[in-house]
């Protein structure tokens, strides 16, 4: 190797190191609501302000636990071989998702309010 290939490969890790530290100080924007897609279809989709666990059960029986605590979600529990959807750890931005390939489950942060499904109508038109 010459002193420019070794200059090249150098430069290139600092710019992928600072371009992951610069995402990683940014955070993306703040989330208010946690939305869970399964194959595509949403299945839950629950305000980040309530601490909760939410299990996911599919008829295949795929079985997938998301927990919402100190304003960040994670994979509590997964069966799925690989496990990599629990290791990805905690989120609390909308700049990251948790993805659990062999179940095809996404968990995904956003800034929308979560549906109202109350009782208090307030303007019917006709």
């Amino acid at each position: 190797m010459k002193k420019k290939d070794i200059l090249i490969i150098v430069l290139a890790l600092a710019a992928a190191l600072l371009l992951y530290g610069i995402s990683q100080i940014s955070g993306g924007a703040s989330a208010s609501t946690v939305v869970v897609t399964v194959d595509g279809q949403e299945v839950l989709r629950r305000p980040m302000a309530v601490e909760d666990s939410y299990e996911i059960r599919q008829e295949d029986g795929s079985v997938n636990i998301i927990a919402v605590e100190d304003g960040a979600v994670y994979m509590k529990e997964a069966n799925c071989r690989d496990g990599l959807c629990i290791r990805q750890g905690k989120m609390k931005n909308a700049a990251k998702t948790i993805v659990c390939l062999p179940h095809k489950l996404v968990v995904s942060l956003t800034g929308d309010e979560p549906e109202d499904t109350g009782s208090d109508i307030d303007v019917v038109i006709q």
